[in-house]
């Protein structure tokens, strides 16, 4: 406990944004004002899990597009290395697997202030990333068509998968 002339501040305010006197025991409008502030996170948490979703399988089944239809320019070089197996389960395992981590931990943890702000976060990321794609793929076919023919080589980040 911190004492100052401000007041008492314990790790139990700091950490979980409840605002109590030292030894005070909270009212209980206090409490319900508190599950309801958590239960609207909580919410929002899950809403936004839901917008990082529907984009994370927009994102997979694009990529899985571009990827079996010549190939295409990734920018990220895990993502390249993992493409690199020319394996389309692979990559889609990856992909799943990392959304489902992050969504998981996101949603177990929904009721967190952090929780909130590390969802805003990924689905921004992810509205980035679908916005991205909208450009990509009105670039992507005349320039990989001039490119490809112009200069028969590839750009070092360009990866494709085949199908057998």
């Amino acid at each position: 406990m911190i004492t100052s002339g401000l007041g008492t501040i314990s790790a139990v305010t700091v950490f979980s944004g409840r605002t109590a006197a030292a030894g005070a025991v909270p009212s209980a409008s206090a409490d319900a004002r508190s599950d309801l502030i958590a239960k609207r996170r909580g919410l929002r948490v899950i809403v936004l899990c839901v917008v990082i979703l529907i984009i994370s399988i927009a994102d997979l089944e694009l990529t899985l597009r571009f990827l079996t239809s010549g190939g295409m320019s990734e920018g990220n070089p895990l993502a390249r290395y993992i493409m690199g197996f020319n394996c389309q389960w692979l990559l889609g395992a990856w992909k799943v697997m990392l959304t489902a981590v992050a969504c998981g931990t996101l949603l177990g943890l929904r009721t967190r202030l952090t929780a909130e702000l590390g969802a805003w976060l990924c689905a921004a990321v992810m509205v980035w990333l679908a916005i991205r794609w909208g450009f990509y793929a009105d670039y992507a076919g005349l320039a990989a068509e001039h490119m490809l023919s112009a200069t028969h080589s590839k750009p070092a980040d360009w990866v494709a998968i085949t199908v057998d």
